[in-house]
């Protein structure tokens, strides 16, 4: 049996190296349960040039075309796929929602990644408000539309399904939540009680939550000597936050790779993921709950399926004056900062570990091979 995965860019353009972000991550670990489950993996991408590469346990298609994304590189990518696949016998799987483009007559799986067009725009008026208003109406039909041409849809969180429950109450789209995942330390990690180290590890897009953290970050260092922060990532709002940042000594900026994240956070005690918009089930908030940060997240997109607020995380809304209360209290409050370490920890352990994913996974393999 054959898995034929389409994505945008799994690897980068050229066909050399996995490509930076969630989403590779995400794939990356499918691959070893699809084997499990008996299928061999290929992969179809957009590319500057037409390749093929073999990684052994699975191969990647490579096609040259000029645009990143859009309908036209899901069709071409498709049209790909199809000439190798055997309609009574393999799965189809969309790496994203925005890949699907028509309804195919084989085993289908889309993966949805969380709502990504919830980002505050700025004041503007009545006519452009309308104009945002009607594009995101349209844009919310074409998504419908879409996920209705698959077999089943993999959410990473209740919000696109809630969601989607509202503004279609008989979608003809099975959802399954299966939460994104960490790898899990044996035990938690032990914190010291001298400096309190502040980490911040992010994509750096403002729509992360780059500037507002920036912001609070500074006021707090003029106010309080104690403290170690820590920013990892690189991004567009890298700049913005050197240029604020840089002049205090006791902030450091680094960049890592994905599977550095448990190493880095080991040591920190408190960690940021103020996110303003788009956002699944965080690989970052997890990364950290499982390291034993004490985290405080913004009460968006899939973080709500994850914190219970004051039990294993602090949960606030994205502006400056509740993420700077929020850390004041955890640099103050020890007992309530310990309290949110531990039960981090054991929150991710029992519900969000990367075994529990793969065995959710596998089971919806296994139910899909039933389907035909």
């Amino acid at each position: 049996m054959h898995a034929h995965i389409i994505y945008f860019n799994f690897l980068n353009p050229n066909g050399e190296g996995l490509s930076i972000g969630g989403i590779q991550t995400y794939i990356s670990n499918l691959i070893p349960v699809l084997k499990e489950c008996g299928y061999f993996v290929s992969i179809y991408q957009r590319s500057n040039d037409d390749f093929y590469k073999n990684f052994g346990d699975y191969d990647v298609y490579g096609i040259g075309l000029r645009q990143n994304y859009g309908s036209k590189v899901s069709k071409a990518l498709l049209s790909k796929a199809l000439i190798h696949v055997n309609m009574s016998k393999d799965l189809l799987i969309y790496g994203c929602e925005t890949c699907i483009t028509k309804v195919i007559p084989c085993r289908t799986i889309a993966i949805q990644h969380g709502i990504s067009w919830d980002v505050p725009f700025e004041e503007c008026s009545t006519i452009q408000y309308i104009r945002h208003y009607l594009g995101k109406s349209l844009m919310a039909w074409n998504i419908c539309q879409r996920v209705n041409k698959v077999d089943k849809l993999v959410c990473v969180d209740y919000n696109f399904v809630n969601w989607n429950r509202a503004i279609t109450p008989y979608s003809k789209t099975r959802h399954i939540v299966i939460p994104n995942f960490t790898a899990i330390p044996q035990n938690i990690p032990t914190k010291n009680n001298g400096i309190i180290n502040i980490f911040f590890a992010r994509r750096l897009f403002v729509h992360r939550g780059t500037r507002l953290f920036t912001n609070v970050a500074a006021k707090i260092l003029s106010e309080q000597k104690n403290i170690n922060i820590t920013i990892a990532g690189t991004g567009p709002d890298a700049d913005y936050m050197h240029s604020i940042l840089d002049s205090y000594k006791n902030v450091t900026f680094i960049t890592y790779d994905s599977h550095e994240s448990l190493h880095l956070h080991k040591d920190k005690d408190i960690a940021v993921i103020p996110t303003i918009g788009s956002e699944g089930t965080s690989l970052s908030l997890l990364e950290a709950m499982a390291s034993g940060c004490a985290v405080i997240c913004s009460n968006v997109g899939g973080m709500t399926n994850i914190v219970l607020d004051g039990y294993n995380g602090l949960i606030i809304n994205p502006d400056e004056e509740s993420l700077y209360n929020a850390i004041i209290t955890l640099l103050y409050d020890h007992s309530l900062r310990s309290k949110l370490q531990f039960n981090a920890y054991n929150t991710v352990k029992e519900a969000f570990s990367l075994d529990i994913w793969r065995k959710k996974w596998a089971k919806v393999i296994k139910q899909t091979n039933n389907i035909l």
